[in-house]
Parts: C-alpha cells; sequence; structure tokens
C-alpha cells in the first residue's frame, strides 16, 4: 500500500459515447492506492480437478540474468531460472506463461458466451468507477454469499459504482490449500440481481458460482455458470480474486481493474488497485 496525497485529473472512456462526451475531466483527490491484486509467479494453484489448469501452470521463467550474482539472488527469492538461463551482463528478461483465469483476473463475456465481447473491447469506463465494498465478513469458510446478503447489506447497486463483495477469505488464504478446499461462493441469483441494477462490473474474494470440485452439487435444473451468464448477457464483466480489500477502510475510492489488451481474448490477468481519499 502505498501512500500519496494526490490531486489528478482523469479521463475515462465511456463505452459508446462519442470521443468529446468520453473524455470529460474528473477530478480525483486520493491519499492512498492500496494494491488489490494477488502477485503472479510460478506454480500459482487452479482449480482442483480442473484438467485446463493442471495442464497449464503458471510460470515466470527467467531466461536471462546480468551476472552471477544477481541469478544467486534470483535463486534465493524463489524465481523459476531456465535450465538455459543466459548470464549475459546486459539485462534481465523473463517469459511468462499463465491461464488468464488465475489468480487476480477479469472475465469478458466471451468467456461463456460465442458472440460474447473479447476483453481487449471491454470498455475501460466500465472497469474505472467509484466502488463501493459489500462487507460480508461473518462469511467464513463454505460458506455461501446470497441474493438475500446482498440485498440486506444496504449497498445501493447501480450503474455508477461498481460493488466489491468483500469476505476477507481471499485475503486471509491465498496460498494455502483451504483457499480452494474451503473457498466461499455466489448463490445462483446474484449476478441476475446485479445485472438487473445495471452494474457497471462485479468485483469478489469469493468464487462466483457453486465449488463442485469438493462435492458441492447443483440443484435440479441448475445451471453451474448462471452467475457469469447473467453478467456476460448484459455485458458486465467479472474481476476476480481481489485480495487486501481490508485496507480499503471507510472512505470513498475510485476502483482502477485493468486487464492486458489481449486482442481477441476471453479474459486476463488485472493489476487492481484502489485510490483512496
Amino acid at each position: 500500500m502505498m501512500k500519496v496525497p494526490t490531486l489528478v485529473l482523469v479521463s475515462l472512456a465511456l463505452g459508446a459515447a462519442s470521443v468529446a462526451l468520453a473524455q470529460q475531466p474528473v477530478q480525483l483527490k486520493f491519499s492512498r492506492v492500496v494494491d488489490l491484486t494477488i502477485p503472479i509467479e510460478s506454480n500459482m494453484p487452479g482449480i482442483p480437478g480442473i484438467k485446463t489448469y493442471a495442464d497449464n501452470p503458471s510460470k515466470v521463467d527467467v531466461v536471462t540474468a546480468i551476472t552471477e550474482a544477481q541469478k544467486g539472488q534470483l535463486q534465493t527469492e524463489g524465481m523459476t531460472l531456465n535450465s538455459n538461463l543466459a548470464v549475459n551482463g546486459r539485462a534481465m528478461i523473463s517469459v511468462l506463461s499463465i491461464l488468464v483465469h488465475n489468480g487476480t483476473h477479469i472475465d469478458a463475456p466471451r468467456h461463456m458466451m460465442e458472440k460474447g465481447s473479447p476483453i481487449d473491447q471491454m470498455p475501460l469506463g466500465q472497469l474505472t468507477k467509484e466502488g463501493v465494498l459489500i462487507n460480508l465478513s461473518n462469511k467464513g469458510p463454505n460458506s455461501v454469499v446470497t441474493v438475500k446478503d446482498i440485498e440486506d447489506s444496504g449497498v445501493e447497486l447501480g450503474p455508477n459504482r461498481i460493488p466489491i463483495i468483500h469476505t476477507g477469505f481471499t485475503e486471509k488464504t491465498w496460498g494455502k490449500p483451504e483457499f480452494w478446499t474451503q473457498m466461499p461462493y455466489l448463490e445462483a441469483g446474484v449476478g441476475a440481481l446485479m445485472a438487473s441494477k445495471g452494474v457497471p462490473a462485479v468485483a469478489m474474494d469469493v468464487f462466483p458460482e457453486k465449488p463442485l470440485w469438493r462435492g458441492v452439487k447443483l440443484d435440479p435444473g441448475e445451471i453451474w455458470v448462471a452467475n457469469h451468464l447473467a453478467l456476460f448477457e448484459k455485458g458486465i464483466p467479472l474481476i476476480q480474486f481481489v485480495t487486501n480489500l481490508s485496507q480499503i477502510g471507510t472512505n470513498k475510492f475510485l476502483l482502477v481493474a485493468l486487464p492486458l489488451k489481449i486482442k481477441g481474448g476471453d479474459a486476463s490477468p488485472a493489476r487492481v488497485v484502489a485510490l483512496v481519499e
């Protein structure tokens, strides 16, 4: 977390609006930057039992180092060193390989809709807006975040703020076995509620669907990815596995969630931060 008393002017691209309208300056004052992103590293844990994750582990592969001393330091830090790593006296270079749904990431509608918008065409104005925390810290391991929980939170949902479902689970358990074995999840219907309110995006620190990998069963006729589909049908992206939400506090904040501009992609790793007043 960085403290930077700053006043800036921000121009947000607002989807289909004209260029003149899309670039209206917004005065923004913030005193802290809270990083809500899980670090990318080799062998990040993916969803258990899903072959696609098992077959495509994340890897940050160091292929060159500047000196032998730097190479030794990278080994000490636990970095993955390529078997053919060259010490070249000039530059360190790494190669990144990652399944785009691992760690902190953003799902675009194309993820589950044949004709859905790809990640590089998601309007950044939907992903750069005032955020609002839905505080559900009472939700422990294996719990369910229900439609009633969202409605009872008192948070007003609408097109001008990005709701962030905050249980604290990712912050407490990322990197531990219980992250996947005890993951809280959203009740089917939460996505439809959010979509009906016209939210620009939804962020969360829980899984958006039932965790079938640990034996949670679907109800008769239930669609497993109902929350994804309800949002994607309205062009609403999902910002998944944000962390450090407890550091935001009670002040107003701007959520900035920027995906890589992967042409035609279904999703992307993202750097997500909160600019807190």
